[in-house]
């Protein structure tokens, strides 16, 4: 990250800018992409203010904080741009949640609840033919096998019956309700 500081009615010395750049470099641990961050230091009497302005993946982040002493003023000021760049993320990861959630028919509702007993498992489907996904159940002992028909490219069903029979399921056929 590009980092630029200016000092106004002061120089910037170099423990200074040392400890500002160090400070800055701490905001990489959230994950954002850092490009380029613009501080200015200035004093005016009694007052060390620190005002930055940080560009992070496009958007801008931007603070300003007076207090008595310069290094608590960058201090602060970075605190805040740290506020920031956490409900920004927090904000992101909301937003994939509800999109995802919306694109998903059954929802957010078809979820366990923690500590429930049933497990999620997302396994890709084999593609087969009819005929090898019926032959693959005779030799198998499971009650159940899950592919897609290579002729449809519909997600299909095998399952085998408590009388030991073997029925196939097509998941993408109308049902006899409609």
């Amino acid at each position: 990250m590009k980092v630029t500081i200016t000092g106004r009615h002061m120089t910037v010395t170099p423990s200074l800018r040392r400890y500002l750049e160090q400070r800055v470099q701490r905001l990489d641990r959230y994950g954002a992409r850092l490009d380029s961050g613009q501080f200015v230091l200035s004093v005016e009497k009694y007052r060390h203010a620190a005002e930055g302005i940080v560009a992070v993946d496009g958007r801008m982040i931007q603070g300003k904080v007076a207090t008595r002493e310069m290094y608590a003023s960058i201090d602060r000021l970075l605190e805040k741009l740290e506020r920031q760049l956490v409900k920004s993320k927090e904000k992101r990861a909301a937003r994939k949640l509800r999109k995802r959630s919306s694109s998903d028919p059954r929802g957010a509702a078809a979820l366990p609840a923690s500590g429930s007993a049933l497990e999620v498992m997302r396994v890709a489907a084999p593609v087969l033919m009819q005929e090898e996904a019926l032959s693959r159940m005779e030799t198998r002992q499971s009650p159940f096998l899950i592919f897609r028909d290579a002729a449809t490219g519909r997600l299909q069903a095998v399952q085998r019956t408590e009388g030991g029979r073997i029925e196939l399921i097509d998941a993408g056929a109308p049902s006899s309700a409609e």
